[in-house]
């Protein structure tokens, strides 16, 4: 892989522009495999911050956020790289999904895209925790969670009683 500033060439979007990856990105192992035809499905139109959601129309992976019910075991634990608590499921397991979401944000308007995030799914809400969040995320997080053991957690942050 190409290096430029620490950083690693990912690929290059429909639009021409160049994505990298930084040391602290969430690029999740599940999406790694088509990232480049992710890529080649998005158009930036020059955006300063690219959230895309893109339907491969076939089933590329497993999704690990998921609905829940009063049924369901929720736990709260951190995950590293985070500022707060992330709700999860521990009696569930990912779901097939043909979805794949690609969060990229241009580097001081330099000719060139730095990846945020990608991962198989779809675009959920920020989490109760950020400071941007607003009561439809907070919604979205009562009735979502992701699956137990699909990310890795801080060791002893785990609790059941909910942090926000």
């Amino acid at each position: 892989m190409l290096r430029n500033n620490g950083l690693t060439l990912l690929g290059t979007l429909a639009s021409g522009e160049l994505v990298y990856d930084r040391y602290n990105s969430h690029l999740h192992e599940n999406v790694k495999a088509i990232l480049a035809e992710a890529f080649s499905k998005i158009d930036s139109r020059s955006e300063c911050f690219t959230i895309r959601e893109i339907d491969f129309g076939r089933i590329i992976g497993e999704s690990s956020c998921v609905s829940t019910s009063g049924r369901d075991a929720i736990v709260y634990a951190f995950r590293p790289k985070r500022n707060g608590a992330t709700r999860f499921v521990k009696n569930r397991k990912p779901e097939p999904s043909s979805n794949a979401v690609v969060i990229l944000k241009r580097d001081d308007y330099k000719p060139y895209y730095i990846l945020i995030t990608a991962f198989v799914g779809s675009i959920a809400a920020k989490e109760p925790w950020d400071p941007r969040a607003t009561d439809e995320d907070r919604e979205f997080w009562e009735t979502h969670a992701l699956v137990w053991g699909s990310e890795e957690v801080v060791p002893g942050t785990e609790t059941a009683t909910c942090p926000w």
